[in-house]
């Protein structure tokens, strides 16, 4: 093979990685270079990239370093080569690379590359190439559903009932997403409060406010409370290090890589969910900085994806009935909208949480999935809410008031008043964008931090060092306490707001009732303004926000003083030297932990930062306006919020959903326009330095994340497909033997292999694409022993797929699935075939190919060939010759529904005759699978070979129709009750017209003039001249005029319809 053909090694199953070679049997290698053919178009672009640059700075490059094997198509290299020579030879073509573009360095040379928009500069360059190094971990998912031969004859045979049942488990499965996730959310949040119950419980009964040795109770205090936090970090640690790593972190950069179409392995599996949602709720015991919300959302996913499966490959079942769903396409929308629903109980909002996996998680959007996840988040919101008051007060259920309680709310809406509470100014809007853009600029700084923290974590305390991993959790768990209890000890005495001490009256406006009832003012002053190490009657000051649980500090920043606690207006509860050492101590603290080794979110961390801020701010703008305006109050609890969805956008670069989960959890509704000009400045400003944080750590994995066309660089805009696409690739026969088979799947690692009969013999050589087969289903093929047969392939038996009856069908199929049951190592299928059949036995592949991949020619732009993988969720994209040969045309009005339903009947009406003409008869009622129409196999099961020859001499639709209409009733009568509505039979040409009203619409349309009253006579009278020109051609004038009102039903007014739709058809092509 000559150097043009070498290519950066990796197969779409990740065995290109130390982790996953290390669990490979070591007889089966990786394969050769080329095996990139099946990777995504940005993989194919670097590694071609790197082809072009050799072939142009040849006096530039080492000597040539060959694949090692493959020099034509169908062949495959010596198992014996290792994984270590394929990684050499990808270093030494990126090396290669590297130092082809960073030989030119002077201004005047990377001009030209500054204009395509290549890369120019070192870092550039360096980032590019380790990225495409680490995209060989990942394997893609197909939502492209298979379209075979036996796939086809089971659509065909599905009747209306089935597509209900369907259609009815969707949203059955929705609802009980919403359920489950409801319990869930309501047994996550039992044992946070739990676990944060018994530590600060704990803490605060060690803690002494005065006597002579209180310097040793503060150290006993320390010592004891350290122990129980490191005792609950070892738990979360532990879980995500010697149970799951996939459990680590947030879980949203994985489920939204996941989303897009890239399989992460592992991800959605039971113990994966288990380590998830117990790890976080002892995270955030153990005093973490971080949140629940995003483990919610990797819980969401789990729990969405494990349901649609009907089964589980960790317990190892499935059902038989019902077994839907079974595929990746409907598996990512259940995945989609358990997500939603996880962001909607976790911060009690069910239209953010849509709205969230709108914007942030799901890549293929679809009006379905919004309404199934809009049920979902409604149901879960309701379930946890509902079991919440269950827990509080079981016995007056009947009286409790639901819709007052905020998620993030201190008070219940009509004991604070939400209306009278957030309100801001005009002249404050500049100031609200200059929050917005301080967020920005925090969200990304904070990034740019995290990416070197990230970066040294990698390189001291790797993934794969379990050990090192745990006591880093236990670490950080431990210096996140210090600083607390240093603050809290350290922290100035305040004296106990007036309203709360003994002998005042009630609180403002009457108010004792604080969430679920009513307390004594000693509760609250306990809750809220506890002494400490301060004397009685004053507070620790310090200790108020950073000894209790992250989420209440953070209620106390947006709310506390919203009832009049603090007896004057303008009297302020938080010292500003608090909230500085607040905002500094949580930014930094939230930067070190977020990408520790225990499930963590960012939300509320984020949120509680950005509030900090938001009250700085607040302070500052009072103090100004008090010069200029003295009788303005400047309204805190605004700026709070304000600030904290500043942080949150800028962090996470999110929009509309922050706007609508930050509203819905805080009541700020009058806040909705400060709020959106807040986050789009965040956004804006936040975009200018880095990406959002969950984007940052994606590309840090090295994940082939596609982002949207708009988004993707112009460098796709200036090459062609033809510059990017691997040449070489491994073919496979449609009947080949079994031996033969196992030593190509053994070989490489390709993720899928073009089926034909005559394969090329150099590399771009155009060969006949009779279909496409995933390594996933020749796999499963062959533990199962499908399409196995003995002798000479061309005298295969006719029942080679040992199927008779549509429930035989039904359950082949079921077998070939990949959930929940994945295809086995290649290793272990070989190891179960006996030697017979690995000596005598051949497989046909023909009726359980794709038959139609998708194409695309080789001289279109590179940005065309994004556009259809990102859009149509590909794995593959097979290229065309420049002049590929056309058979027809079609438009959008060639598929609508109104134009396949009358082709449909036509079609029925057709085979009916033609039945009927062979003495067949009609249909019988009692008939299923391949027996009945239209899925019977003596109609549609042909032969592959046959699809490739040419109909000839066929009558049109039109005529076969009509000419053949007339012998009876039972084929009509049976097509109605299988397909028709139960109210449809023999209807008039009266009752036609009514039903279908726009015909005559569509007529009218076609006009050049059809605005025009004056003249609908003449533009009705030349659609009839043109529906008569066009029956004539086909001597069916009469005959359609005639039966229109016969009495031979439906098909009459179908092809009536036919001859309006087809006489129309070209003038609106």
């Amino acid at each position: 093979m000559n150097d043009e053909e070498t290519l950066i090694p990796g197969g779409e199953d990740g065995s290109t990685t130390t982790a996953n070679t290390q669990r490979r049997p070591p007889r089966v290698s990786t394969t050769n270079s080329n095996q990139n053919q099946h990777q995504s178009g940005v993989s194919a672009f670097a590694r071609n990239s790197t082809k072009k640059s050799r072939n142009i700075h040849n006096n530039t490059t080492s000597s040539p370093r060959t694949s090692g094997g493959l020099s034509v198509v169908g062949g495959f290299r010596n198992p014996r080569e290792t994984f270590q020579n394929i990684a050499a030879t990808a270093a030494g073509t990126l090396e290669d690379r590297n130092t082809l573009m960073n030989s030119s360095s002077s201004p005047r040379e990377s001009a030209p590359a500054v204009v395509f928009g290549a890369t120019v500069s070192d870092r550039e360059t360096n980032m590019a190439s380790l990225r495409l190094r680490r995209m060989t971990a990942f394997e893609s998912h197909d939502y492209d559903p298979i379209d075979c031969d036996i796939e086809e004859e089971q659509l065909r045979s599905r009747k209306r009932a089935e597509y209900q049942n369907e259609e009815w488990w969707k949203w059955t499965l929705s609802a009980i997403i919403g359920v489950v996730m409801g319990f869930v959310a309501f047994v996550v949040d039992g044992l946070v409060d739990k676990l944060n119950s018994f530590r600060f419980g704990m803490a605060m009964r060690l803690v002494v406010g005065d006597g002579e040795n209180q310097d040793a109770s503060k150290f006993y205090a320390y010592i004891s409370s350290l122990f129980v936090t490191c005792c609950l970090a070892a738990v979360a640690g532990g879980l995500v290090s010697y149970v799951e790593p996939l459990a680590a972190g947030s879980g949203i950069p994985e489920l939204k890589t996941y989303l897009n179409g890239v399989h992460l392995k592992g991800l959605l599996r039971l113990k994966t969910l288990l380590a998830k949602l117990g790890g976080v709720a002892f995270s955030i015991g153990a005093g973490l900085i971080a949140g629940k919300e995003g483990p919610f959302v990797h819980g969401g996913g789990l729990v969405g994806g494990g349901l649609c499966s009907f089964g589980s490959h960790s317990l190892g079942f499935k059902t038989r009935r019902p077994n839907h769903f079974r595929n990746d396409r409907d598996k990512r929308d259940f995945v989609a909208i358990g997500t939603a629903t996880g962001v909607a109980v976790a911060f009690g909002a069910p239209i953010g949480g849509m709205l969230f996996t709108v914007e942030e998680g799901t890549s293929f959007y679809n009006s379905s999935m919004l309404w199934r996840g809009f049920l979902a988040t409604c149901v879960g919101v309701l379930t946890s809410h509902w079991l919440e008051q269950l827990d509080f007060d079981a016995t007056d259920f009947a009286r409790a008031k639901f819709g007052t309680h905020r998620d993030f709310g201190l008070y219940t809406d009509d004991e604070a008043n939400y209306s009278k509470q957030y309100w801001w100014y005009f002249w404050e809007v500049p100031i609200f964008a200059m929050i917005g853009c301080l967020g920005g600029y925090i969200g990304a700084l904070f990034v740019n931090l995290n990416v070197r923290v990230t970066a040294w974590r990698a390189k001291y305390i790797p993934v794969n060092d379990k050990f090192r991993r745990f006591l880093e959790v236990i670490a950080v768990a431990a210096l996140t306490f210090t600083v607390m209890f240093v603050f809290m000890a350290a922290s100035p005495c305040l004296e106990i707001p007036a309203p709360l001490r003994d002998g005042h009256t009630n609180l403002a406006n009457e108010l004792d009732r604080f969430e679920y009832g009513e307390a004594s003012k000693e509760e609250i002053r306990t809750d809220f303004f506890s002494k400490m190490y301060c004397p009685e009657g004053y507070y620790s000051s310090y200790g108020q926000l950073f000894f209790v649980p992250l989420s209440q500090s953070f209620k106390f920043l947006l709310h506390l003083g919203e009832v009049g606690e603090n007896g004057q207006a303008h009297e302020f509860l938080f010292r500003f030297d608090l909230l500085v050492f607040y905002f500094l101590a949580m930014f930094s603290l939230m930067t070190v932990t977020y990408g520790v080794g225990a499930p963590t979110g960012l939300f509320v961390p984020s949120l509680a930062v950005g509030s900090a801020m938001g009250q700085i701010c607040g302070r500052i703008v009072n103090s100004v306006s008090g010069w200029i305006l003295t009788d303005v109050q400047i309204d805190l609890h605004a700026y709070a919020v304000i600030g904290a969805a500043a942080s949150l956008g800028g962090a996470t670069r999110m929009t509309i959903s922050i706007t609508v989960l930050v509203m819905e959890t805080t009541g700020s509704m009058q806040l909705i326009i400060p709020l959106m000009l807040t986050i789009f400045c965040a956004k804006a400003v936040g975009d200018r330095f880095s990406h959002g944080i969950y984007d940052t750590h994606i590309k840090i994995r090295g994940a082939p994340f596609l982002e949207e066309p708009e988004l993707a660089g112009p460098a796709g805009d200036k090459l062609r497909v033809n510059e990017v696409m691997a040449k070489t690739m491994i073919t496979i026969k449609p009947r080949m033997r079994v031996r033969d088979l196992i030593g190509i799947l053994a070989s490489n690692d390709h993720g899928a292999f073009p089926v034909t009969e005559n394969p090329p013999t150099k590399p771009g050589e155009p060969f006949e694409l009779h279909g496409t087969i995933t390594r996933n289903r020749l796999l499963k093929m062959i533990t199962h022993r499908i399409g196995f047969f003995d002798g000479n392939p061309e005298s295969r038996p006719a029942d080679v797929y040992g199927y008779t009856t549509a429930k035989d069908r039904d359950d082949l199929l079921d077998k070939l699935k990949q959930i929940p049951f994945k295809s086995p190592h290649v290793a272990e299928v070989a190891a179960s075939l006996s030697s017979v059949e690995m000596d005598s036995a051949w497989i046909d592949v023909s009726r359980l190919m794709q038959r139609h991949p998708f194409i695309t020619h080789a001289d279109a732009r590179v940005s065309r060939a994004y556009r259809i993988f990102r859009t149509m969720g590909l794995r593959h994209l097979y290229v065309t010759p420049d002049k590929p040969l056309v058979v027809g045309v079609m438009t959008r009005k060639d598929v609508i529904q109104e134009n396949t339903s009358l082709t449909l009947g036509e079609k029925a009406e057709r085979i009916m005759a033609e039945r009927r003409s062979s003495g067949g008869g009609g249909v019988d009622g009692e008939a299923e699978g391949a027996d009945a129409f239209p899925g019977g196999a003596n109609l549609y099961s042909h032969d592959y070979a046959d699809r490739f020859k040419s109909k000839k001499n066929e009558p049109s639709s039109a005529r076969r129709g009509v000419d053949e209409r007339g012998g009876g009733s039972t084929a009509n009568d049976d097509w109605n009750n299988q397909f028709g509505d139960d109210d449809d039979d023999h209807r008039s040409d009266e009752e036609e017209d009514e039903r279908l009203p726009y015909i005559p619409y569509y007529q009218g349309n076609a006009g050049d003039d059809d605005d025009d009253d004056d003249n609908d006579d003449d533009h009705h009278r030349g659609n009839r001249d043109a529906q008569n020109a066009a029956a004539a051609e086909d001597g069916t004038e009469n005959t359609a005029d005639t039966e229109g009102s016969g009495g031979n039903g439906g098909f009459t007014n179908i092809s009536g319809a036919s001859i309006v739709r087809r006489a129309n058809g070209p003038d609106n092509l």
